[in-house]
């Protein structure tokens, strides 16, 4: 079977501990590879409950003063962030979350490996639970946190690129092996 190499890095903005940690492994992996960072950032947290924003490819109703702030607030805090580094992108996403995933990801191509900040386990993320959400993605996905910068939870798709993924000599658990024990935060690796 032959694989393409990586040729992009997406990350979801989160402007919080966990996304910090998120968004340092995904500049990592881009400087690793040498391949353009796509930040993506959402009208609202995507852990926050919403109204639908859209999910067939209709746009929140965001005015142009809004859009401008929002870009604004996210390329300051990340430009600290991304030091000298300059093969960056950044894309206001207008619609649901997962949808616009997949479309940055199939229609798009801005990235081949998405980064995602890991604030909580059984945390929304959209419509779903980002576990489920990192699951069902199709492309290698990567969970950051929830507790520390060194936890590191894969879907499906990253535990075949271990390798690519610089995490062969680190440890990771995978996503759909991860249960959370009734209302106690303590992840267990299911067997």
């Amino acid at each position: 079977m032959t694989r393409q190499s990586i040729r992009g890095i997406g990350y979801c903005a989160r402007m919080t501990p966990a996304g910090d940690w998120a968004f340092d492994f995904a500049l990592d992996l881009a400087l690793l590879h040498d391949v353009r960072l796509n930040i993506f950032f959402f009208p609202s947290p995507p852990c926050q409950p919403h109204l639908s924003r859209g999910r067939r490819g209709e746009r929140a109703e965001l005015s142009s003063e809004k859009m401008v702030a929002l870009e604004r607030e996210t390329r300051l805090y990340y430009d600290q962030l991304l030091g000298d580094y300059v093969n960056v992108g950044f894309r206001l996403c207008e619609g649901d979350e997962e949808p616009e995933l997949r479309r940055c990801l199939i229609v798009k191509r801005d990235y081949d490996v998405l980064v995602l900040a890991y604030e909580g386990y059984r945390c929304q993320f959209g419509s779903k639970t980002i576990e489920e959400l990192a699951e069902g993605m199709p492309c290698p996905t990567i969970l950051v946190g929830p507790e520390r910068p060194d936890q590191l939870f894969l879907n499906s798709a990253a535990e075949l690129w271990v390798e690519e993924l610089a995490l062969d000599q680190r440890p990771w658990r995978p996503v759909n092996g991860t249960v959370v024990i009734a209302d106690q935060d303590v992840p267990t690796t299911a067997n």
